[in-house]
């Protein structure tokens, strides 16, 4: 009798329960790193569209400092109204300028250029738009990103030429990317950042036009 209760023998309920309790947890474990995974992947992406854009506002830039200019620099790009932007360049040795100025940007709160807002890409978004059947759209993505650009004389600029002291200027600047995701007007603190900042690029870029 024992050995035919020992060969029909099986797991208990106890034993079933236990099995199961280690499964949801290795489950639940497989389960807690796809959020992670998808905020990795998101800032990825984020930080690779900001890195493009910052890339063409300086391949943009430096095309437009490498033309002749009487101390007002013309840009062209899709992120500015109109396609294009005339702007100073600051005379005075450490004293940063942001653009836009305020109430001159594009978006809705008029403190950064939106992409996607020229006459051009509108045009083509509204034409996508119009085509989709059942709705979306495929450009939203890229309109979602914004940017401010600070641009400042630096102190490396200025230069003594000889033992009298004379200083000269030379056509060189520092100009700061500053990419936005979802941007919103707020009040932030000396020190702190933006909450909506991706991401903010730092380059020289020398004035071979002026």
């Amino acid at each position: 009798m024992k050995s035919l209760r020992g060969k029909n023998s099986g797991f208990t309920l106890i034993e079933i329960l236990i099995a199961l309790v280690v499964l949801m947890i290795g489950i639940c474990g497989v389960l807690s790193l796809f959020p992670v995974a998808i905020k990795n992947v998101s800032d990825s992406v984020e930080d690779s569209t900001a890195s493009n854009l910052a890339q063409s506002l300086y391949s943009s830039m430096t095309e437009a400092m490498r033309r002749p200019v009487t101390g007002i620099v013309t840009v062209t790009h899709d992120g500015f109204p109109a396609g294009r932007l005339d702007f100073p360049l600051p005379i005075s040795v450490m004293a940063p300028v942001t653009y836009p100025a305020p109430g001159s940007g594009t978006d809705v709160w008029l403190e950064t250029y939106q992409l996607g807002t020229d006459g051009a890409t509108a045009a083509q978004v509204g034409n996508i738009k119009t085509s989709l059947l059942g709705g979306g759209d495929p450009s939203e993505p890229t309109m979602q990103y914004s940017f401010q650009f600070e641009v400042v004389k630096p102190a490396e600029s200025v230069i003594v030429v000889d033992t009298a002291g004379t200083t000269t200027n030379l056509p060189l600047y520092q100009f700061r990317f500053m990419i936005y995701r979802g941007y919103e007007p707020a009040v932030v603190g000396i020190g702190q950042t933006h909450p909506a900042l991706v991401k903010e690029f730092t380059t020289l870029i020398a004035g071979t036009g002026l």
